[in-house]
């Protein structure tokens, strides 16, 4: 068995992140201009629409990295505790953070404009917006927070791996099978916490890239590279242009095979040291958790203080975009270096301090 490197860092990954990340941060700074009291239309006429397919990349992405961060522990069940405790430390600390960040500032701007202490979340939200547990309605406070529904629920069923190898990977091949079989609609059968949704079939593409980046010595050339990058840009224009509306789940199935090409791409041009990613947008990949939960929350701020202070209707509205996603990057990406990735290893090293001690 190759198990390639044994660093499982690889920074055009981190990079691909980064790109990702900005994508979803300049869609929904377009989108918070809509608002009546900012533009009262989607800003840039819509020009990064498209941006949520950075979402549908990170579901591929995460999928990749869990299989190929902890290959060596497929059929190992004793590792599951381990395993889990990384998971889940990677991303509630952050989480949480954010989440009690964006309800202090929320509620310290309703009480400054006199509407008075009102929450958002009832007791019906707490299991799906604390707790991150698929269940009816979406996430409050942080939208964004949905697709970390699902990475809880992918990072449960990783465990099948981990109980066994054999066992795991005929359950996802299956798990495959179906979810192909309901995207191109040949039967309608829900299945419980959106185990149907096409978003799980690019999680298992992520798994199969990282799965073959384990056994075997991924090659690749920039060339290569080039093609699958158009093939992923032509996935683009056919999930938010083409035939079908978007969201759909063929467009989905098509976003997520498409990005496992870029990332299998990605991971041989990195066995061969072929790439020279700049650092700054590795570390910008590094902290994405930070940039995807926080960028709305620090958007809207900035567009309320040009309001409050009297130029944002006599900026032009590049400018007004450009400065709301400047603050944006910058806030979360110190949040993501000095808050999010000190708790990660802080957290990492009590797991190994408490395994030694047992």
């Amino acid at each position: 068995m190759n198990t390639q490197r044994k660093s499982t860092k690889m920074t055009s990954i981190e990079a691909a992140r980064a790109f990702a990340a900005i994508s979803v941060v300049l869609m929904h700074c377009a989108n918070a201009m809509k608002v009546e009291h900012f533009s009262g239309h989607v800003g840039l006429n819509a020009i990064f629409d498209f941006g949520y397919v950075g979402v549908d990349f990170f579901f591929v992405l995460s999928g990749f990295i869990i299989t190929f961060v902890h290959f060596k522990e497929i059929g190992t069940y004793q590792n599951i505790p381990r395993y889990l405790w990384r998971r889940f430390s990677r991303i509630y600390p952050i989480y949480w953070t954010f989440l009690l960040l964006s309800i202090l500032l929320i509620t310290l701007a309703r009480l400054a404009t006199g509407k008075g202490l009102l929450f958002d979340m009832g007791l019906n939200d707490i299991i799906g917006t604390v707790f991150l547990i698929i269940s009816e309605g979406e996430p409050k406070y942080i939208g964004p927070a949905w697709s970390l529904q699902y990475e809880v629920v992918f990072y449960v069923i990783f465990c099948a791996l981990l109980i066994s190898g054999r066992i795991g990977s005929l359950l996802f091949m299956t798990w495959a099978m179906l979810l192909l079989g309901h995207s191109f609609n040949l039967y309608t059968l829900d299945l419980p916490f959106n185990l149907h949704s096409p978003h799980c079939l690019q999680f298992l593409c992520g798994v199969a890239v990282g799965w073959l980046a384990r056994r075997h010595p991924l090659k690749a050339s920039k060339s290569l590279l080039v093609g699958v990058l158009l093939i992923f840009i032509a996935g683009v224009i056919f999930e938010v242009y083409g035939p079908y509306e978007r969201h759909s789940a063929i467009g989905r199935v098509v976003l997520g095979f498409s990005s496992a090409l870029v990332l299998a791409t990605l991971v041989g041009l990195e066995n061969k040291h072929a790439l020279n990613t700049p650092n700054w947008l590795a570390r910008i990949g590094s902290v994405s958790y930070s940039i995807y939960l926080g960028h709305i929350l620090f958007i809207n701020i900035t567009f309320m203080i040009l309001v409050k202070i009297g130029i944002y209707h006599a900026l032009p509205e590049i400018v007004a975009f450009c400065i709301a996603v400047a603050v944006a990057l910058t806030a979360t990406t110190l949040i993501g270096m000095y808050i999010e990735l000190p708790i990660v290893n802080k957290l990492k090293h009590f797991n190994k301090q408490r395994q030694l001690l047992e």
